[in-house]
């Protein structure tokens, strides 16, 4: 497929998807819809084993909806707009590979909607985030702020983020737990690549039960999050990846998985 508004791009095991709409990348059903799609395409291409999300330039990861536009919006086209919003998150945090934000510059509005959902959250020292809906008289809609950010970070915190609306900076983000870590700008592209091929690394039935079993935790029930554990348990540890990953261990080497 030829894209946009995203650009694809490969190296070793993880693939790289660019938010690319400079200078603040941002979202308009297009991308979201492109999004949509390299996340299928990626999913089913075996060399890859992670996935890092980022924005074009140092500007923004991405700022938002474009306002503008979505003020032209029928009633129609602004449902479809949040449930094709709401379909890139849920597709964000039930892929079944690790997913990296690499975040510099603003993350705004909707640029937190895809930010915050990925399982590592990588910020540079410049990256600033807001979530600042209700002083333009709107809400967040895609299920992070209003559905998931209590389960990420605390009632507390998630109040504080929402209602206070203001300008938080990487350091004060990583304290909330919006962010995995922070890291100098002069390193943040090292850094991103260092994390992604240590993700791409590891064993990727392992990755996925622990993806699946951490968002059952939240989203369903501690009994049926046991259940859950118990499933992939014998599924994993008959896996070849399993017999490999303790072989390895033994003789003191950098064990091979294959998925299966």
């Amino acid at each position: 497929m030829a894209y946009e508004t995203i650009v694809l791009s490969h190296r070793d095991a993880v693939a790289t998807i660019t938010l690319n709409r400079p200078t603040l990348n941002v979202v308009t059903p297009a991308l979201l819809q492109e999004l949509l799609a390299a996340f299928d395409d990626l999913e089913g291409r075996d060399d890859t084993r992670c996935l890092v999300l980022t924005g074009s330039g140092t500007r923004a990861f991405c700022a938002g909806a474009d306002l503008g536009d979505e003020a032209r919006h029928s009633p129609e086209a602004g449902q479809a707009f949040r449930e094709m919003g709401r379909r890139v998150v849920e597709r964000i945090e039930t892929y079944p590979k690790p997913v990296v934000a690499a975040v510099r510059g603003w993350c705004i509005g909707g640029g937190t909607g895809l930010a915050w959902p990925c399982d590592i959250r990588i910020a540079s020292e410049t990256a600033k985030f807001r979530a600042g809906d209700v002083y333009l008289g709107i809400i967040p809609t895609w299920s992070v702020g209003m559905v998931r950010l209590v389960h990420y970070i605390g009632r507390n915190r998630t109040l504080d983020t929402l209602l206070l609306g203001e300008d938080i900076g990487a350091r004060e983000a990583l304290e909330l737990g919006i962010v995995s870590r922070v890291v100098p700008d002069d390193r943040f592209e090292a850094e991103v690549e260092r994390i992604a091929a240590r993700l791409a690394s590891g064993a990727p039935l392992a990755i996925r039960a622990i993806k699946e079993a951490v968002r059952c935790q939240y989203r369903d029930t501690a009994d049926r999050a046991a259940i859950l554990e118990e499933q992939w348990a014998k599924k994993v540890l008959a896996s070849a990846d399993a017999k490999e990953g303790i072989g390895a261990f033994r003789e003191k080497r950098k064990p091979v998985f294959r998925g299966k």
